[in-house]
């Protein structure tokens, strides 16, 4: 399982950094997020890696990084809502999907493996069933471009979002019924809402295509405050038994995920793909964040975790 990280982590990072960059640090793997651009702290930040500014020639310098760096691309990140109701917006957001999934065939290696797109749906906690139709209907055709393509689709749960539980999870793979939808599975979405990972993973690291992992802590809302991580983002959720939480992602180290009893249960349940950390546009609300400083610090985490769960790295 390779230590990977997510550039969603790195809005403002221009890829002739961040890939050199990630490698020199000792990550092995990489999931490039090619979004427009992220709301941080209550203000839009256009992404430096922003799909539609990534000209022919910067495609092909990228894959000459990665490959003059061993780096492998374990995703391209493409998030688009599957939910829109407006149909020139829907269809714009799949084009767009459509694209990323041809980018990664641009950016495959040539000894592979071919990456993984990756998208959530968006929307609203219960919205899911009001709208299950519409979902098939576009992931259908998502998925059916990507088939031809030879690229999985792998589809994100997020905590508060359409999909955010695991039933949930479970149904919009197996309702798709192809071979070329996935999940990309962040347990953090999980963890935050007081599902702990000893019940996610077994259900869900056997229909997962990416995986992903942040740090973070979950606690009663009525605990109070002290706890917060000053200048962090927070949000707030509802655990299985219906009490209010109020929860953060956090950078690695700072939070109380359990990392090597969850890689140790994750390499049990046969997972043998990347691994890739990403850090919450909560994180990136910090005063001063500098992606770059942060992924280093998390590498450090993430390899003694690694080294811990007595898991290869590779």
């Amino acid at each position: 399982m390779r230590i990977g990280f997510n550039t969603w982590s790195l809005a403002t990072v221009p890829y002739t950094t961040f890939i050199p960059g990630l490698a020199e640090i000792g990550y092995t793997a990489i999931a490039i997020s090619v979004v427009p651009g992220y709301t941080i702290g209550g203000q839009y930040v256009a992404n430096a890696c922003d799909l539609a500014t990534l000209s022919s020639d910067d495609r092909r310098r990228m894959r000459a990084l990665l490959d003059e760096r061993q780096l492998v691309l374990a995703s391209i990140v493409g998030n688009q809502s599957l939910l829109l109701d407006d149909p020139e917006a829907s269809a714009a957001a799949l084009s767009r999907l459509r694209a990323a999934v041809d980018l990664c065939v641009e950016l495959v290696s040539a000894t592979g493996p071919m990456p993984t797109m990756n998208t959530g749906i968006a929307g609203a906690s219960g919205e899911l069933e009001r709208k299950q139709p519409v979902v098939l209907e576009r992931l259908g055709q998502l998925t059916e471009y990507a088939r031809h393509r030879g690229v999985v689709v792998c589809i994100e749960p997020h905590v508060g979002g359409a999909i955010d539980t695991l039933e949930r999870a479970e149904w919009v793979v197996q309702a798709s019924d192809s071979p070329h939808c996935r999940l990309d599975f962040d347990v953090s979405h999980f963890e935050v809402q007081a599902v702990p990972f000893s019940e996610t993973v077994p259900r869900l690291v056997p229909l997962a295509g990416a995986v992903e992992i942040k740090d973070q802590r979950s606690l009663p809302l009525d605990s109070g405050a002290d706890w917060l991580v000053p200048g962090n983002g927070s949000g707030e959720a509802t655990g299985p038994d219906g009490r209010p939480l109020r929860y953060q992602f956090l950078l690695g180290g700072e939070g109380d995920f359990d990392l090597a009893g969850y890689l140790r249960l994750v390499a049990g349940c046969g997972f043998t793909g990347p691994i890739a950390f990403e850090a919450s546009v909560q994180c990136q609300a910090r005063p001063g964040y500098d992606g770059m400083t942060e992924a280093s610090r998390t590498f450090r985490w993430m390899a003694d975790g690694w080294r811990a769960a007595g898991v290869s790295s590779m």
